[in-house]
């Protein structure tokens, strides 16, 4: 009975591994054929990505290392983004080693498997299949052996670091970096690249697309260029580097440099406009003795082409176009003009040039010269002779007024208001033997009424000329007479000038024919007080009545036929002698 048993069940367990067996055969024949794959030996190297309509859903641990290593990629999957930025870096990252990428990747959905080698030496290989609405894409790189690079951990460290530090300076450089292909197509660029474009206005933020749009185009070599913002124009500095089959773009910001130039050229033409009506002429020439700047003026004064001037010719040049033109003084022989010029230059420098030079027909041209800062040099050329005409009429007219007030047999003092002497005439200096305009030992007016005191007998003039002088009335006036320890007589005049001075006059008493000296003596120490009943004075006032002469003898007059008037000298500055 046990074998029977034993039989059943083997028969039972056959039969039914025959029905499952049969079932799982007409399970695969109505089973549907899935289209053919690529190779399925993906190794641990390659870099995989899955997309759904442009947007990542997920990659391998090697795509993952491959979009930080991109960099604004890995900002993104960092964040937690998955819209078209990641394919777009890294579509924007292949772009370079597969021409045309974007346009074959757009055909996947219908010709569903794509398979494409690199065009350049990198050996990349890329394999793109579509299934189920997922793309998938595969990275491979074929050069490497083994799918492995031996190196050591130092050295490993030492490449990771100076990634970072290359990635963290492109990223806060404040220039403008970007790479370029063959075709001009921009295939990297950095952060300050892509902050341009946001605020340029020529994308969106969070929508970039490979390659990005150029911002600078410039034929020649560095250039200068503005681009325009929401805030203005900003200015850069563009230039190119070749680095291989690519081409690196760097643009500086320079609107701070822009800025100081543009105020710099207000600057100039300001000055410019300044010196244009100056009636000085102005020659400015730089550290290499360069004619720099000049203004109209200086044609007009001296005769110089334009042209010649614009042509910026040194010094040396320019005096010896002026020699010709006959506009500086003649020298007696040429080598004593070439050392005259070397003497002017050393001169100029160290500020210390200032000359008159006299011209033919008369003409005087006062030439000055100073240092400017980097060695720079400015003349100046100055038409005087107006001036010198007016001043040689001054100087004859004053010349005149002293030749008349020599000649007058009194002696004439002036002093002004600090009491410091401004003019002595000859009877002045032959009456107290001393000239106080050329003494340096002239102490003033008061210690000239202390000497004229010394010399005179005893009298309270000489006090009440003290006070006189010291009085602020500008009308007050005072006279009398004193007399020398010689025994000669003087009548003495103080008179106010304009501007607080005192002229004093000076005159020696002569016996009129027919008196006798001695009744000279009546009239000594006599003054003119303003209190006396009856003032006998020694001079006439104006538009006063003559007084009534007591009886006696009549006394001396120092006035002759007519009195004296005292002028002054007053100058016509508009009029030039010839």
């Amino acid at each position: 009975m046990t074998e029977a048993l034993i039989l059943g069940l083997t028969v039972s367990v056959g039969s039914a591994l025959a029905v499952l067996g049969a079932l799982m055969i007409m399970s695969g024949l109505s089973r549907r054929r899935t289209p053919p794959v690529f190779s399925p030996d993906i190794e641990d190297q390659d870099a995989v990505f899955v997309f759904r309509d442009g947007s990542m859903v997920d990659c391998s641990d090697r795509g993952r290392q491959l979009l930080s290593e991109i960099g604004n990629a890995s900002v993104m999957v960092d964040a937690g983004q998955t819209d078209t930025g990641v394919l777009d870096a890294l579509l924007g990252y292949l772009a370079p080693h597969f021409p045309d990428l974007r346009g074959q990747l757009a055909q996947l959905a219908q010709n569903g498997v794509l398979e494409l080698q690199a065009a350049d030496d990198s050996g990349l290989r890329l394999k793109a299949q579509w299934r189920c609405g997922l793309a998938h894409l595969r990275i491979c790189d074929t050069s490497a052996e083994g799918g492995l690079v031996a190196m050591d951990r130092l050295s490993y460290k030492a490449l990771h670091k100076e990634l970072h530090n290359l990635r963290d300076v492109t990223r806060a450089a404040p220039l403008l970096i970007w790479q370029s292909d063959e075709q001009g197509q921009i295939t990297w660029a950095n952060t300050a690249y892509i902050a341009a474009l946001h605020d340029s206005g020529r994308t969106e933020q969070h929508a970039l697309t490979w390659p990005l749009p150029a911002l600078f185009s410039c034929g020649d070599l560095p250039c200068r260029l503005a681009l325009e913002f929401d805030d203005g124009p900003r200015w850069y500095s563009y230039t190119t580097v070749p680095a291989g089959q690519q081409v690196l773009h760097f643009a500086t910001p320079i609107d701070a440099t822009v800025q100081s130039e543009f105020a710099r050229r207000e600057m100039m033409q300001m000055l410019t406009r300044t010196f244009a009506t100056l009636p000085i002429g102005l020659a400015l020439f730089d550290a290499d003795r360069r004619l720099q700047v000049f203004n109209p003026a200086l044609v007009d004064l001296t005769g110089l082409d334009p042209f010649f001037l614009a042509a910026r010719p040194d010094l040396g040049q320019m005096l010896h176009n002026l020699r010709e033109l006959r506009m500086v003084p003649e020298p007696k022989d040429f080598g004593t003009w070439r050392d005259e010029i070397i003497k002017m230059e050393q001169a100029a420098a160290s500020g210390s040039f200032s000359e008159e030079w006299h011209l033919e027909a008369g003409r005087i041209y006062h030439v000055t010269a100073t240092p400017q800062p980097d060695g720079a040099l400015a003349f100046f050329i100055q038409d005087i002779t107006s001036e010198a005409g007016l001043m040689r009429g001054y100087k004859a007219e004053i010349e005149t007024a002293q030749n008349i007030l020599d000649v007058l047999p009194d002696g004439v003092a002036a002093f002004n208001l600090a009491g410091q002497a401004i003019f002595a005439n000859a009877g002045y200096v032959a009456l107290w033997g001393n000239d106080p305009c050329t003494d340096m030992s002239d102490a003033g007016l008061e210690h000239a009424i202390t000497i004229w005191a010394q010399r005179c007998e005893a009298t309270d003039f000489w006090v009440r000329l003290a006070g006189f002088v010291a009085s602020p009335d500008p009308d007050a006036e005072l006279t009398g007479t004193s007399t020398l320890k010689s025994g000669v007589p003087i009548a003495l005049r103080a008179q106010r000038l304009i501007g607080g001075g005192v002229v004093i006059t000076f005159r020696q008493l002569v016996a009129q024919r027919g008196v006798p000296k001695a009744e000279l003596a009546q009239h000594r120490d006599r003054i003119n007080r303003p209190d006396s009943a009856n003032p006998r004075s020694m001079w006439p006032v104006q538009g006063a009545a003559p007084a009534a002469r007591a009886p006696g003898p009549e006394p001396v007059s120092m006035h002759h036929d007519t009195p004296v008037k005292f002028r002054s000298v007053k100058h016509k500055g508009s009029r030039i002698r010839a």
